[in-house]
């Protein structure tokens, strides 16, 4: 059996081997992509096109590109040469103002390999937005979170954090993290589309999953390739408030109303018919309930000046 550690590794071979998959999948998944981008910028300060930001397990680059095209200094970090070599790709063939400021491979649970300890606590925003999907243990994701936790800038003393209008990230306060998981019921609605009756068929499997939300591919052989984890709605705030120890955790959820596959009905809409939905899934997913719905969601945490 393969330890969390090296689960980790396995999967960033996957994606080393299959780097197209992962380009692909939020130009299928519009939705997410735009809940998720809106609600960066909503936490950013108004005017600002100059703020120092990090994007932790950003693959090829969808939220580092569209930040830098806003005039942002966003540094990318992947785990995945293979991914990474298409943000290159990609760098290659777009203007310097509008591509990140540095590329760089690392491991999310290891950010002062890859990032000087001058670094630390610099960012005025931190994305977190793939790495929690994949580490299968509980203290690697919640290293992964503290170690990106210690890359955003404190508030200055006097200032104030959270997510009001003066606390925006760039404003008065502390800067922001942003962090993604998949929720633990998003995989049943996929099962339930795709092979209803497999439920019934791996019923110690789903047993075990619903008690510990891993997902681990095998190969013919019986190999492990890839590793998902899944976790639960409740959870997710929990995690962040124990590891920052702020206590002002917002959660947004990604899809809104169309969790399970529904967000591919809307996918190919243009203009206005596209955005009426995606004001729709901001609304809903931005609920004090809502946000559970969906399969991707995104939890926002300032960093207050108690903090310091």
């Amino acid at each position: 059996m393969s330890t969390p550690a090296e689960l980790n590794t396995l999967t960033a071979r996957w994606y080393d081997e299959n780097p197209g998959l992962e380009d692909d999948r939020l130009r299928l998944h519009r939705m997410e992509f735009e809940v998720t981008l809106r609600t960066i910028l909503a936490s950013l300060a108004p005017g600002r096109t100059d703020l120092k930001i990090l994007d932790i397990g950003g693959g090829t680059g969808p939220y580092a590109f569209a930040l830098a095209a806003r005039g942002h200094a966003v540094t990318l970090v992947d785990i995945s040469p293979g991914l990474l070599s298409l943000a290159h790709a990609r760098a290659a063939s777009t203007p310097p103002a509008e591509r990140p400021t540095r590329i760089l491979e690392g491991d999310a649970t290891a950010l002062s390999s890859v990032l000087p300890r001058a670094e630390r606590g610099t960012f005025d925003a931190v994305l977190l937005l793939g790495p929690l999907y994949h580490l299968t243990a509980p203290e690697l994701r919640e290293r992964a979170v503290r170690e990106a936790w210690g890359m955003v800038r404190p508030a200055a003393a006097g200032g104030q954090g959270g997510a009001g209008a003066a606390g925006r990230t760039g404003g008065g306060g502390g800067g922001t993290l942003f962090c993604a998981w998949v929720s633990r019921w998003a995989h049943y609605r996929d099962v339930a589309t795709r092979e209803p009756a497999r439920l019934a068929r791996k019923r110690a499997f789903y047993a075990k999953h619903a008690e510990d939300g891993e997902y681990i591919r095998h190969d013919e052989r019986g190999r492990a390739y890839h590793a998902m984890h899944h976790e639960l709605p409740s959870e997710m705030p929990l995690v962040l408030k124990r590891v920052t120890g702020e206590d002002d955790v917002r959660m947004v959820g990604a899809e809104g109303l169309l969790a399970g596959g529904l967000d591919r009905l809307v996918n190919d809409l243009q203009g206005e018919e596209f955005e009426a939905w995606v004001e729709k899934c901001l609304e809903v997913g931005s609920d004090a309930h809502g946000w559970m719905l969906s399969d991707h969601i995104v939890g926002i945490v300032s960093k207050n000046a108690s903090a310091l």
